[in-house]
């Protein structure tokens, strides 16, 4: 090629490479997970709390349940080589109606999920949206559950959080101490992202705070007086992780504080509350083929700024979280476990909430998208816990101390 003939051809690839860097393009995705349960609440143990007309009988359910159903979108265009855009946008897919009962109430799209807008060149990520904080995003991912955190052995139902029952107040249950504090959670947030260097890579996130005054405190009658304890928002948070993968061997540590500031209502026996924060440390081993082994310890602390009925006086309440399982594909077959401890919580006036759970499922793969699994878990609360399964359509919830059994089928397909 001649020499003018060689300067138009690189003057045309100038002009058509900004369009071709211009082009976008966006993906649907998704997963459908339904099973059918059995969910059985058994004799519990008598705790501080117990009474009579707070408790619900013991007995049996069965349930068609969906689990971690999900709808996403996906875009994402390149404004130069080195630099482009992209959205996520996914929301929760309500399969069987919303309910624990025969006719659900609910509507198709059940709740957000991640949905963000974010920027990726050769400095990481930024995100903006409602993002996983950095700690739920190392916790999920040690998960041997098909998609992580799914179905009735949900990861972050116990782990990376401190929960306590309802209170009996002359016969009847007070709303004040059913509060449940967790840093596995989504928010909406900015967060960084570095890239991966040798190995390592990790994140910060910040949301922020709407407490700039010492008068905006959070009200704990919004919990209501539901079974299940509800969760406490928090007024401002920040966390990061960092990890290091390698020659089949990934380890992650990751840190979340979250500020509380409750107000001091005395007829719900609770005080101001501070900070609640976690501190995580994980490993797993993917080096055999079909083979994922995996384990997370977690330490969480919350402050109490005063006197209440969870802590006399000020105080650091603490408690120790222990998870491992295991899974391995072989063929068509994919056996896996999970075991979660919970301990005691140190520091406060009341004891006896710890938990135990233990979560066997069994895959069978149809094709690569599509799978049966057969599902069995055993949740065994301390006296005064009332943890319950995830994602449980079951209307069976303990208030304290009772254990709960499910056992079923499910199959689950991605797209």
């Amino acid at each position: 090629m001649r020499g003018p003939s060689k300067k138009k051809l690189a003057v045309c690839i100038g002009l058509i490479s900004p369009i071709a860097f211009a082009q976008s393009n966006v993906t649907i995705y998704g997963v459908v997970d339904v099973s059918a349960q059995g969910f059985s609440l058994l004799p519990g143990k008598a705790g501080d709390f117990s009474s009579s007309s707070g408790r619900p009988a013991e007995g049996s359910t069965f349930n068609v349940q969906n689990n971690t159903s999900l709808l996403g979108f996906r875009g994402e265009e390149y404004v130069r080589s080195d630099l482009k855009f992209l959205f996520v946008a996914e929301t929760a897919l309500n399969m069987t109606g919303g309910s624990g009962v025969a006719f659900g109430t609910g509507t198709l799209f059940g709740g957000l999920r991640d949905t963000y807008l974010s920027a990726v060149g050769g400095y990481g990520q930024i995100k903006l949206g409602y993002n996983s904080t950095p700690f739920r995003t190392s916790l999920v991912s040690f998960d041997v559950m098909p998609g992580g955190a799914t179905g009735s052995s949900d990861i972050t139902r116990i782990m990376g959080g401190m929960r306590f029952t309802p209170r009996a107040v002359n016969g009847t249950n007070d709303s004040g101490d059913a509060l449940a504090y967790s840093s596995a959670v989504r928010a909406t947030s900015i967060v960084y992202s570095t890239p991966t260097w040798q190995g390592l890579k990790g994140a910060v996130a910040y949301t922020g705070s709407n407490n700039n005054g010492t008068n905006n405190l959070t009200n704990t009658d919004l919990c209501g007086t539901s079974l299940s304890a509800c969760t406490v928002t928090p007024q401002s948070a920040w966390g990061f992780n960092l990890g290091w993968a390698g020659y089949g061997i990934d380890t992650q540590i990751a840190f979340q504080q979250a500020n509380y500031h409750l107000a001091p209502l005395e007829q719900f026996h609770i005080n101001d509350v501070g900070d609640f924060t976690s501190f995580l440390v994980g490993a797993a081993y993917t080096g055999f083929p079909g083979l994922k082994l995996s384990s997370v310890f977690i330490r969480n602390n919350l402050q109490s700024n005063g006197t209440s009925t969870i802590a006399d006086g000020p105080n650091i309440l603490t408690n120790n979280q222990l998870w491992a399982g295991a899974s391995y594909r072989l063929g068509a077959n994919e056996p896996r476990i999970a075991v979660v401890w919970n301990s005691d919580t140190n520091g406060s006036g009341d004891q006896q909430y710890g938990a135990r759970q233990w979560n066997l499922n069994w895959g069978y793969y149809l094709s690569k998208r599509t799978q049966l699994y057969g599902v069995v878990s055993y949740l065994s609360n301390s006296a005064n816990q009332n943890y319950s399964f995830g994602f449980q359509s079951s209307n069976l919830l303990p208030t304290g101390g009772q254990d709960l059994l499910t056992y079923g089928t499910g199959i689950r397909t991605t797209f």
